[in-house]
């Protein structure tokens, strides 16, 4: 990304968010309306024709055909790296393994372990990588605990502790892309989420089934392609400014030349590389680290749209749009099986299908449409749709950060009190953070998240089919400028009173 262009994208979010800056907003973690000082349609054009104006610029100012990678790098001190390395390690440990033992003995009214999981892996950690970097390389419980099982085996004697099975290639990242459907469904829709001793279960499950596959594929096969938290942090983490320095290139079995292994996104073959977590810290432009990305697939595609479509299920469930889908999928579902608690969830289920449903056919069409135009004759549709969608991270990101962030900041106030009294179930108010410090925030994020991957698009339109890029660039402006609408639009609806408007929302509800 070059200097000029840069510099031109950084004004041109200053000038967005100065005529966007309204007045207050809220997220998980408060409550409360708020009166617009102009009408809602107002802010969300003003979003749309920012991200639309930014493609513009980067039109005008990116000509140049893009090279695969260049951008600087610093590396962080080797000592600031080693103790961070071995500190994240205890951290992982005590707060994945602590969160199980206090849900199975000191009882479902400790709301302990639902912060630790819900709030600070399962929110937290994604933020974290878009603003700082992956932590999950040093932080995951699986590695260290995998670890110190090989050390055991040694010590007795074994040559190898996993059967080395080989990854099957067709699997790709499906096995992630289902573990994440998952832990949507559960957190967003299976009733009893919170409770103490439900958290420590299903954490122990996914911890054995961890430790199996990486039993029977290999430790870094199975965490690359089918770990959860490995898949989604590693790609959240290519948005933030900490990356892992690349490994040497050589020839891994999967591909048909010579590769960066670090690059080979859906490469289960590349398991022979160093470890993510042995390689050298270094830090780099925000946003940067996708530029790396040259290969991927259909599931790594439905896997960042998945992670897109879940968030923005969350955020539908509090307007009367999602409160109208619902409508439409009780009565038949209610005329099969009853008014009963199966049908309540299996119409939250066919809610949620339905949202990823719609996320991933506007994605593959705008996809499709964008493999024609570039004329990528020497790759496939597939290819195509696993490296655009990662340029859906930021927007993922942004409004992973409008969304959740109070959230988050209540589970970190909370957490000592938690320490120190498992049984105080009594949430912080954060009366001491502004509403309108919130609501120009989630505009800011969401808007940046939607220019940075519009230019992110466009190097890559570039870097495919120069001669052609602004026509090829032009189907994924459509797609962002309309998620901008519809995001800031479900941000705004449980709590904005528009001029003259009797409630939140009001007036742009079905």
């Amino acid at each position: 990304m070059s200097r000029r262009l840069a510099a031109g994208a950084a004004t041109f979010l200053v000038g967005a968010a100065w005529l966007l800056a309204p007045s207050a907003a809220t997220a998980h973690a408060l409550g409360g309306t708020f009166q617009l000082p102009v009408p809602l349609w107002l802010y969300l054009a003003g979003a749309a024709f920012a991200v639309a104006a930014s493609f513009v610029v980067t039109a005008i100012l990116a000509r140049e055909r893009a090279e695969r990678a260049g951008y600087p790098t610093r590396p962080i001190p080797e000592g600031v790296a080693v103790a961070a390395r071995y500190a994240l390690r205890v951290i992982g440990l005590v707060w994945w393994y602590g969160a199980i033992v206090v849900g199975f003995l000191v009882g479902d009214i400790s709301p302990l372990p639902a912060v630790l999981l819900w709030i600070g892996i399962w929110v937290g950690l994604p933020i974290a990588a878009v603003l700082i970097g992956n932590p999950w390389p040093s932080l995951s419980p699986f590695r260290t605990t995998w670890a110190a099982l090989e050390w055991v085996g040694r010590w007795l004697g074994a040559r190898s502790l996993d059967l080395g099975l080989p990854y099957p290639r067709t699997l790709g990242r499906w096995p992630a892309f289902v573990l994440l459907a998952a832990g949507i469904w559960i957190e967003l829709i299976l009733p009893g989420r919170e409770v103490a001793f439900a958290v420590a279960l299903l954490m122990t499950a996914y911890t054995v089934l961890t430790l199996l596959g990486m039993l029977a594929f290999g430790q870094i096969a199975w965490l690359r392609n089918a770990e959860l938290l490995e898949v989604e942090l590693a790609w959240f983490g290519r948005v933030g400014p900490i990356g892992r320095r690349s490994v040497s290139v050589e020839l891994c079995g999967g591909c048909d030349d010579g590769c960066e292994v670090e690059r080979c996104i859906d490469c289960p073959e590349c398991s022979t590389a160093a470890d993510d977590a042995e390689r050298a810290p270094v830090l780099r432009p925000w946003v940067a680290g996708l530029t790396d990305v040259t290969r991927a697939g259909w599931s790594d595609a439905a896997f960042i749209v998945l992670a897109l479509a879940g968030v923005s299920f969350d955020g539908l469930q509090e307007t009367a749009f999602g409160a109208w889908l619902l409508d439409v999928f009780l009565p038949p579902v209610q005329a099969v099986l009853g008014t009963t608690a199966t049908t309540f969830l299996l119409v939250d289920t066919l809610a949620f299908a339905s949202v990823f449903a719609a996320f991933f056919a506007a994605f593959t069409l705008v996809v499709t449409v964008t493999h024609r135009i570039g004329d990528h004759g020497r790759t496939s549709v597939g290819s195509t749709a696993g490296v655009y969608a990662a340029t859906l991270l930021p927007i993922a990101g942004g409004y992973l950060i409008a969304h959740y962030l109070t959230l988050v900041i209540q589970g970190a106030v909370w957490l000592p009190e938690l320490v120190a009294d498992p049984l105080n179930s009594l949430a912080p108010e954060l009366s001491w953070i502004p509403m309108s410090g919130v609501w120009y925030l989630s505009v800011g994020s969401i808007v940046a998240g939607h220019v940075a991957a519009i230019v992110l698009a466009h190097r890559l339109a570039l870097r495919d089919a120069a001669d052609r890029a602004v026509r090829a660039g032009l189907p994924m402006v459509g797609l962002m400028v309309g998620y901008t609408i519809l995001s800031l639009w479900i941000i705004a609806q449980p709590i904005v009173v528009e001029p003259g408007g009797g409630g939140a929302g009001a007036g742009f509800l079905p």
